[in-house]
């Protein structure tokens, strides 16, 4: 079978498919193409390499600094300074995107359908995503503190030289945060809030690559914006996983899952091209945000934040890191409007 193929374009793209038969038969048949899904496509391969290079630069980087310097004082400066910087692109991605598109989606939602709620639902899901993380965290310390009475009993017995010598241990196990205090109670339960950071950002990737995969305006625009978000959240995620000194086996897990979540989402959303969602599935989705968001929260905040800001060395350049971090997301999502 012979094919003739003829392109317009006249605002949309159209493609004209002659088709001729064994027969003689002339036929014609017509396509529409989604309007900027060569953009989309592109994008969605470099979403996935400049991705994995912003992930994997800081941790190479480390490592070498680590195998050639002989000053662990400045690595963990270093490190500490780097992860006040990730913390504030996590605060600004919670409070200036997060949260107002949570807020804006439940709105729209409830709009749609109709309803009047004399009930604040959409904080009480933001609530509960926060006490989840609450909750789960003190019931590990309860178990731990359990677990821990032998360990107790059996140093009670120890001799006086022993005793002594424990908490000079301890002292040095705490040497990498730079003296916090509380960096060897956040350890014990370290591997809670990494597993939650990492499932918080992959969720918001997928559902920021179903957006930009489903729009049908400033295509372009949206596309490079993301790309230079999701590639800043990339490195802050693993600066924020060297800092906890993760092995290498889940470093080299966790940073491709984040990088594969946007763009699976930039397929979900060419694929779902013309699809509605119906208003069940908007619900769900404003729920899962919700959740999403409050987990955020409790874990950027109370976890990275708090935890950095609380070492009492080198103040005010955290904090200057901090406002750095800060200002780069702003800047990206001012370039939007």
């Amino acid at each position: 079978m012979n094919q003739i193929r003829m392109r317009r374009f006249n605002n949309t793209e159209v493609c004209f498919s002659l088709c001729i038969g064994d027969e003689g038969e002339l036929l014609m048949m017509d396509s529409d193409v989604s309007p900027g899904l060569h953009i989309k496509l592109l994008t969605l391969v470099l979403m996935l390499c400049f991705s994995l290079l912003c992930g994997f630069s800081p941790v190479c980087v480390m490592r070498r600094a680590s195998r050639f310097s002989s000053d662990p004082g400045s690595r963990h400066r270093v490190l500490s300074l780097a992860s006040c910087l990730a913390c504030g692109v996590f605060l600004a991605s919670c409070l200036l995107e997060l949260l107002p598109d949570y807020l804006n989606h439940m709105r729209d939602t409830f709009s749609h359908l109709r309803i009047t709620l004399h009930f604040p639902l959409s904080e009480f899901i933001l609530a509960m995503g926060f006490l989840v993380v609450f909750v789960v965290e003190q019931m590990l310390l309860a178990f731990r503190e359990q677990t821990s009475d032998a360990p107790h009993e059996k140093q009670a017995l120890m001799d006086s030289q022993d005793r002594d010598a424990a908490p000079n241990r301890r002292r040095r196990s705490v040497s990498w945060s730079d003296g916090s205090p509380s960096a060897d109670d956040g350890r014990s339960h370290v591997g809670l809030r990494v597993f939650l950071l990492l499932f918080c950002l992959c969720v918001r990737a997928f559902l920021e690559g179903l957006s930009a995969g489903s729009r049908r305006e400033r295509v372009l625009e949206s596309c490079v914006t993301l790309l230079l978000y999701e590639g800043l959240v990339a490195f802050s995620l693993a600066v924020r996983l060297t800092h906890h000194a993760l092995r290498r086996t889940l470093l080299a897990g966790a940073l491709p899952l984040f990088a594969v979540a946007c763009p699976a989402g930039i397929g979900t959303g060419l694929a779902l091209d013309g699809a509605t969602a119906g208003p069940q599935v908007q619900l769900v989705r404003c729920a899962v945000e919700g959740l999403t968001a409050g987990i955020f929260i409790n874990v950027c905040v109370l976890g990275s934040v708090w935890q950095e800001l609380g070492s009492p060395k080198h103040r005010i350049h955290k904090v200057a890191f901090l406002l750095t971090g800060f200002a780069l997301v702003t800047a990206i999502l001012f370039s939007k409007v």
